[in-house]
């Protein structure tokens, strides 16, 4: 026992002394259109290759996965998930396909967010067999290159039309709530505990993705259908911070009678002053 301690630990250390002197990746001034490429490419090799070996190669090794439960919302590892999966039979015969429409990266181009629509095509039928809006968090990783963090997808009553070619996400606008050096996780707090605070966070140009419904874009109409929903008591469970902290993800999870009914994701973003707002925001119900 004490040599496989022994050899246990020297391992570690030596683990321990590689990842130490690790050199990061330089600064791109092009992080956005390479997160949007990798998108691209991602969903090009899972046309090929089935969502489980397309996922696999283009997640992250810390991906995560939200569970629903019961009475909570969790993260799991995600390549865990998918490599329980059965190999898929080629070709594909319910393709997933799908295209980024807009996105952000952080300041630092450490870390992003895409949104787009998606369709599952039936080859033989040549028909569409359903179809949805789908967003993901990316990471860069050491070496330079982009790996997907995070994957959430609604359902849509009928297809996104997204003819427009991909085009950068409108940075927030200025907003009067809030100060310069406020933790995201006050900010989440206090919007999870009041609607108008919400309400005033939301940036002008704010997308809602909402299970059923399809896309609703800009804050007067994003405000106008929250008025028209019940209300829900959430609870955030993880944020993910840029290191540059001008761009944060969100996860949590909403509950009604004291069972979970859903999750969410927000994408907060600073600024020109600083100051957090809401940029895109995903739900999902039970």
């Amino acid at each position: 026992m004490v040599n496989v301690m022994r050899n246990w630990f020297a391992g570690s250390v030596a683990v321990f002394a590689l990842s130490a002197v690790q050199t990061p990746a330089p600064a791109d001034p092009q992080a956005l259109p390479r997160m949007v490429a990798s998108e691209k490419a991602f969903a090009a090799a899972t046309a090929e290759l089935g969502v489980r070996d397309g996922f696999l190669a283009f997640f992250a090794d810390d991906a995560v996965q939200i569970q629903r439960g019961d009475a909570s919302v969790t993260l799991t590892k995600a390549k865990d998930a998918l490599a329980a999966q059965p190999l898929p039979q080629l070709p594909v015969a319910n393709q997933l396909l799908w295209e980024p429409l807009t996105g952000q990266v952080s300041s630092d181009g450490t870390i992003g967010w895409l949104t787009g629509p998606y369709v599952r095509f039936n080859q033989a039928q040549k028909d569409t067999v359903g179809q949805g809006a789908y967003f993901s968090v990316w990471k860069r990783q050491p070496n330079g290159t982009w790996r997907v963090w995070l994957d959430e997808g609604i359902q849509l009553p009928q297809i996104w039309q997204a003819t427009i070619p991909f085009r950068a996400a409108p940075e927030p606008d200025a907003g009067t709530v809030g100060a310069a050096n406020e933790p995201v996780a006050d900010v989440e707090r206090a919007v999870l505990a009041d609607r108008a605070a919400w309400q005033t966070r939301l940036s002008a140009d704010v997308r809602l993705h909402r299970n059923g419904v399809m896309p609703i874009v800009g804050r007067e109409a994003v405000t106008a259908w929250a008025a028209s929903q019940p209300r829900a008591t959430c609870t955030a469970v993880h944020n993910e911070l840029a290191g540059s902290g001008d761009l944060a993800i969100v996860i949590g999870g909403c509950e009604s009678a004291g069972k979970a009914r859903g999750s969410y994701v927000r994408v907060w973003k600073r600024s020109v002053t600083g100051r957090w707002r809401i940029v895109f925001q995903t739900e999902t119900g039970s």
